[in-house]
């Protein structure tokens, strides 16, 4: 029998994510520490209003993005489905602290996983090419080696990008969740890069949060305007069509 994973989902729907899990953790408690202010965390109280903040995140991503969260078993986790900001080198120190934390991000078709503990990057792979040490970096770059050949990430004859990332997510965690618990569990704001947590300890001359993570720091949803900056991302990383949250027909 083929096994499914309970957060295949995710990749299915959404052309662009950022999916954070935080041990021991509630969501709000995660959505604080990535960012969002505790004043506008809400509930959504039916799907459309779920749906209408997020499209009016990817309106507004250059200023922030939609995210979901609550808890599945020991993990809080934040679901943004339209932008990456979760993913942040700064903010995922702070989700990790005095606990673990595990972050699946995708934009422009590549994906990336961070295994973070107590404030200190562990491993990032680029799930594209994981059996590459080159594409692992982190204090422990095989520290996830079993449980990434378990979910086929080392298979010689594994077919290209296909959200396996959330695979070993999954796999790590052993985190389940169904799109309507998701969309109505927390909503909150995830402030773009440069404006959420990471700007209080940027001084004169401090490294960005861009310059500190082996991914770039990559923070941005999609490509913006004609004219205005895009947002920080990894070197070779095109820019994707503005308004790809979600994949047409979904």
């Amino acid at each position: 029998m083929t096994h499914v994973n309970p957060l295949a989902w995710i990749g299915e729907v959404h052309e662009v994510y950022c999916l954070v899990l935080a041990r021991d953790l509630t969501g709000r408690e995660l959505l604080v520490r990535l960012g969002a202010s505790p004043s506008e965390i809400f509930t959504p109280q039916a799907e459309d209003e779920a749906n209408e903040f997020l499209g009016s995140g990817m309106d507004n991503y250059w200023s922030w993005g939609a995210a979901w969260a609550g808890e599945s078993g020991s993990w809080a986790f934040s679901l943004e489905p339209s932008s990456i900001w979760g993913a942040i080198s700064a903010r995922m120190e702070r989700a990790s602290l005095g606990s673990e934390a595990l972050c699946c991000f995708t934009v422009d078709g590549i994906e990336f996983v961070e295994y973070w503990q107590d404030g200190a990057l562990v491993v990032t792979i680029d799930t594209s090419m994981p059996q590459e040490q080159a594409n692992r970096g982190g204090a422990e770059p095989d520290v996830l080696v079993e449980q990434m050949r378990r979910v086929g990430l080392f298979g010689k004859d594994s077919p290209g990008w296909s959200h396996r990332g959330l695979d070993l997510l999954h796999e790590v965690a052993g985190v389940g969740l169904e799109r309507g618990e998701a969309m109505l569990g927390l909503a909150g704001r995830l402030p773009a890069e440069g404006r959420g947590p990471e700007k209080a300890t940027a001084g004169p001359g401090a490294p960005t949060a861009a310059a500190a993570s082996p991914t770039g720091g990559m923070g941005g949803a999609v490509g913006g305007p004609v004219g205005e900056a895009s947002a920080p991302r990894a070197a070779g990383f095109a820019k994707v069509t503005r308004g790809l949250g979600e994949k047409s027909g979904s």
